[in-house]
């Protein structure tokens, strides 16, 4: 009987538990999540913050690379031998390029006007026009000398015809021994060469300025005209007259590169 009852035991017990619902019900956890707070002013700029250079602008100027420079100031032009001089305001134009760190090679082209000359002196346009290869001594000195040509435009000198009575009588073209006695106008083109000196101060990577000390001179064949023709070629009968000018100028020069 007691057999009976144990193995009875033994089938119903597994059952019974197996069948039996857990004692605790695990619920799931509830995630509360904050509201976000309202934005602001403050947070809608962002944080940021500037990139440094690259290079210092004195460094960006020692690169090679295109050169851009224009420059005014006052030049004196002198005669030698006779030649009239004049006061000028010039108008310089440079276009030309770094080629590395010691040597550049410019362009440079040059008007200028005489606005108040004394009598006797040439009044009218000079124009100069150079090749000039440019020697960087130091960061901001250089040395440039240059080679091209230079003349007159028109203009006068206000003196008296040097031989009034030659010009009435010639029958074919003239060209004076000297320019002691300088013709009243001159228009014309010679040889001319240049010696500049500047000194430059960084203003940011793409622009620079500074002065220029100038001393040039030229060797110009000045034509007058008659007013009449040869009677075999019909060609203008021209007095011809050389005449040699030196000069110096201090002009204030902007660059850009």
């Amino acid at each position: 009987m007691m057999l009976r009852l144990c193995a009875w035991l033994l089938l119903v017990l597994p059952q019974v538990a197996w069948a039996a619902p857990l004692a605790t019900e695990v619920t799931p956890t509830e995630v509360v999540v904050d509201a976000p707070a309202p934005a602001t002013e403050a947070d809608e700029l962002l944080p940021f913050k500037l990139s440094l250079p690259t290079e210092e602008d004195s460094a960006a100027w020692l690169q090679p690379g295109f050169r851009l420079q224009l420059a005014t100031g006052f030049e004196s032009m002198r005669g030698i031998g006779g030649t009239p001089g004049a006061k000028m305001i010039p108008i310089v134009l440079r276009v030309g390029a770094r080629l590395d760190r010691d040597w550049s090679l410019f362009a440079s082209f040059q008007f200028a006007d005489s606005g108040w000359s004394k009598a006797g002196d040439y009044s009218g346009l000079r124009f100069l026009g150079t090749l000039d290869p440019t020697w960087h001594i130091t960061d901001r000195l250089d040395i440039a000398f240059g080679f091209g040509f230079g003349g007159f435009a028109g203009g006068s000198t206000g003196l008296a015809d040097p031989n009034a009575e030659q010009k009435a009588a010639l029958v074919a073209n003239y060209t004076f021994p000297n320019a002691r006695t300088p013709l009243t106008s001159c228009s014309g083109v010679g040889v001319a060469g240049l010696l500049r000196a500047t000194y430059m101060w960084v203003l940011g990577p793409l622009s620079a300025t500074g002065f220029a000390l100038q001393t040039d001179g030229q060797w110009t064949a000045c034509v007058e005209s008659v007013g009449r023709v040869e009677p075999d070629t019909a060609q203008p009968i021209v007095r011809r007259q050389w005449w040699s000018n030196a000069g110096g100028s201090l002009t204030w020069v902007i660059s850009w590169r």
